[in-house]
């Protein structure tokens, strides 16, 4: 019976219908069975939320999803707007492994600047779509983990639309370290916090920039913390994304890359000129035409141009400024400038090192566990060629291992490896040349500009601290940053007058009798004689600094505020003025020092030595040769505890030289250069008269 509408009232539309069949069960008792199958066909609708539920949504992979429904802020991103792979494609592989059947982690061993991190959250925006399970992202600390929240995680749950459908609408379910959405719950962590890494279970768990991280205290270590809340989910989708920027052979990406991945992928790239796929080496990438030439020879098998063997190196800001640099492809010889290489990257893929499979067939093939990337700057499309030349021209200009260092782990995604040169006294003492002891060096000219010795800057001291003696050096540093230094004086002390007698009441003459006093001091306060090392600090303010080494600092040299002098009896004695103790980074002196050791005389920057006519330079060979660098331990360490403290002084210099900025003095012309004639006046300008109305006018708006 069909009820009357009222006046004014139209029809509603019709509804979805489905008709369901299926026999009866045998357990139904035999009269409502009778009743069901009297009843013929029943029809009903599905309610809008019981047909969201049950759609089966086309599966996709997370790199098109992430174009579909990420999009990026223009305060975070140089790219704002939806996500596009065209600019970082190979982490469409990355993000597709993250959704292939039985990998369980990821390991991308990457460079700064590679996208490597929005991988990571489009990864996590997929799971809050289409796979939801708790998620905790940890960082290497908690201001990092709550800048995360705020700009980068909550804005892209808000700005997508898909994602947004999951907010509940409460306030207190955005905040910074919990994200509560309506079918799961985003965790924010960090390293070295045992509360903020256990106690709840894990689907997917991404470690940050995994070689900053600090451990806790008597506990395990936070990676290992972190990866113990997703035993629950294991073979239940269980995803670990570890990503970092590498730092040494034993930090835990590199370690996690090379011994835990079951396979390991390198991107190959393809030739936009000839259309072969290669695999991008920075010893092809060139910055000048010589270079180049010398690099074609090269490919082809032919003798290099002899003309370049002695060629100075481009100034590395010159080469940034004019993006000079190019890359040769190593088939057809066609060189590719940054939009070239962005060619061929976008044509790129992912292959096994030991396979040589692609991506996808190494993963259908051997099904791993898990899986690492190894992800060079030269790839990114936000790295130009030139800023790679330029980091690796720095070092050659410089020397420094620190400028080393940054290349090899910042843009080659490689771990640093400390390089010592074997050690002994005869190495040691072939860095004497033929000045007496006591005299300064002087100037030496050179056909070669690189080549020429430069001259003396300035005398640097350091004093050694004993019980009952000091010992002490007076090295000679040179103008400009490759710190090229001679010894001038080293030897042992009785007492605090003697140190003034030696460092501040005595001259130094080069050859030609110019006569130099001895600049700044440092001397090394830690040991039972510290008061009266502050007090003589303090009587010699602005001569002498006092020292304290220590192995790890996040800095080379930190300044510290002394205000009172040390006491047995916990007695406070304020120090006039305070004192500045010069705490400083042991490890990071010592590396650099050692390189100096290797380096050959001849070399710019080289480190050398006074004649050793008289056997005196004896023990101060012993004592440079007692500390050695374990690979074990990853630190300096004396294992025959020897004396060693010339080894002390020298470490201190180097200190005392780079906290005074010597390697940036400039040096003086030479007094001999004829000067440059004064600039003749400029004439008067000629009187224009009484100036108008509208000359004033003008003259305001061109100001």
């Amino acid at each position: 019976m069909t009820t009357p509408l009222l006046p004014g009232l139209t029809p509603p539309p019709p509804q979805s219908r489905r008709t369901l069949t299926a026999p009866v069960p045998t357990w139904m008792p035999p009269q409502l069975a009778a009743l069901a199958l009297a009843a013929g066909a029943s029809r009903f609708t599905f309610s809008k939320g019981e047909r969201q539920n049950m759609r089966r949504r086309r599966p996709i992979p997370i790199s098109e999803w992430a174009e579909k429904h990420r999009h990026l802020r223009e305060r975070i991103s140089s790219i704002p707007g939806k996500w596009h792979n065209m600019f970082t494609p190979y982490l469409t592989g990355i993000m597709n492994t993250a959704g292939f059947p039985g990998v369980e982690v990821i390991i991308l061993c990457k460079t700064p600047q590679t996208g490597g991190s929005e991988a990571g959250h489009n990864i996590v925006g997929y799971a809050v779509d289409r796979a939801p399970g708790p998620v905790l992202y940890v960082f290497p600390d908690e201001n990092t983990a709550r800048e995360n929240a705020k700009d980068r995680i909550i804005p892209m749950i808000e700005d997508s639309p898909r994602m947004r459908e999951y907010l509940t609408g409460s306030g207190d379910d955005m905040a910074s370290l919990r994200i509560n959405l309506s079918h799961m719950v985003i965790y924010l962590g960090w390293s070295g916090s045992v509360a903020r890494l256990g106690n709840k279970p894990i689907r997917y768990l991404i470690l940050d920039e995994l070689d900053k991280y600090k451990n806790p205290k008597n506990e395990a270590s936070s990676e290992d913390l972190a990866e113990k809340r997703t035993t629950t989910w294991t073979d239940r989708g269980r995803l670990v994304f570890k990503l970092s920027t590498p730092t040494t052979e034993q930090g835990p990406i590199w370690k996690a890359f090379m011994k835990e991945a079951g396979c390991r992928f390198d991107y190959w790239v393809r030739c936009p000129h000839c259309n072969v796929i290669q695999l991008m080496k920075f010893d092809n990438i060139t910055w000048s035409a010589s270079y180049r030439a010398k690099l074609l020879a090269r490919l082809k098998g032919q003798p290099e141009p002899p003309v370049l063997e002695n060629e100075p190196l481009p100034d590395p800001e010159t080469v940034l400024a004019e993006r000079s640099a190019e890359y040769l492809c190593e088939h057809c010889g066609a060189l590719w400038d940054d939009h070239d290489r962005d060619r061929a990257a976008r044509r790129g893929e992912w292959r096994e090192r030991a396979s040589g499979l692609d991506l996808n067939a190494h993963l259908n093939t051997y099904r791993p566990l898990k899986v690492g990337f190894h992800l060079p700057a030269w790839l990114s499309y936000f790295v130009s060629l030139s800023a790679v030349a330029h980091a690796f021209l720095k070092y050659k200009h410089s020397g420094k291992l620190d400028d080393l260092k940054n290349f090899v782990t910042q843009f080659k995604a490689e771990p640093w490896k400390e390089q010592h040169a074997e050690r002994n006294e005869d190495l040691i003492l072939a860095l004497c040349d033929s000045r007496p002891r006591g005299i300064v060096p002087l100037p030496e000219e050179h056909p070669d500009p690189a080549h020429r010795r430069p001259p003396v800057a300035a005398l640097l001291a350091a004093v050694d601290t004993q019980g009952t003696y000091f010992r002490y050096l007076i090295r000679a540093f040179a103008y400009g940053a490759s710190e090229e230094s001679w010894l001038v004086q080293c030897g042992t002390l009785a007492d605090f007058s003697d140190i003034e007698t030696v460092l501040w009441k005595s001259v130094y003459k080069d050859g030609n009798g110019k006569a130099y006093r001895v600049r700044n001091s440092i001397i090394d306060a830690m040991g039972n004689r510290t008061k009266k090392v502050y007090q003589f600090c303090v009587k010699h303010r602005g001569r002498i600094v006092p020292y304290q080494g220590v192995q790890t600092l996040p800095i080379p040299v930190d300044p510290s505020n002394i205000e009172f002098f040390p006491d047995e009896k916990g007695v406070k004695q304020k120090i006039p003025g305070g004192l500045l103790l010069h705490r400083v980074n042991t490890k990071f002196f010592k590396d650099d020092l050692s390189a100096k050791l290797a380096m050959h005389p001849s070399d710019p920057g080289a480190f050398h030595l006074h004649s050793n006519e008289r056997k005196e330079l004896e023990q101060y060979a012993k004592e440079m040769c007692a500390e050695v660098w374990s690979d074990e331990k990853q630190a300096w360490i004396n294992p025959h505890e020897r004396d060693e403290h010339f080894w002390d002084c020298e470490v201190m210099l180097q200190a005392l030289a780079y906290q005074i900025g010597i390697r940036n003095w400039k040096q003086p012309e030479a007094e001999d250069q004829p000067r440059k004639a004064p600039a003749p006046p400029r004439p008067a300008p000629p009187s224009r008269g009484p100036r108008t109305a509208a000359d004033k006018l003008a003259r305001i708006s061109r100001r």
